[in-house]
């Protein structure tokens, strides 16, 4: 026979909130019981939920690659480094 966990012991085994189990439940992704009006999962869905969250499965390990956006460097052209306003400037002037 296997051993019914609580919620709490069922989030303390898979280091999430209790609160995350009950949506893991709601959404059908984790299967539970009703016994005497709580909430109850068995020790063998709880695993079996492990098994399909665990890292280390072969789409987890793909690469993922990251697209950044084309970016040009700075230059002495660039119109933000010729900005002149009050204070001071990179020369170390003041205007007043």
């Amino acid at each position: 026979m296997d051993t019914l966990l609580n919620v709490n012991q069922a989030a303390y085994v898979l280091k999430v909130h209790p609160l995350t189990v009950r949506r893991y439940i709601k959404e059908g992704k984790l299967h539970a019981v009703r016994a005497g009006g709580a909430v109850r999962i068995k020790e063998h869905d709880l695993s079996e939920f492990t098994k399909d969250v665990i890292p280390g499965t072969e789409e987890s390990t793909r690469k993922k690659r990251i697209f950044l956006p084309q970016v040009k460097p700075f230059s002495s052209d660039d119109p933000i480094l010729r900005l002149e306003s009050r204070g001071a400037s990179l020369q170390g002037k003041v205007f007043r």
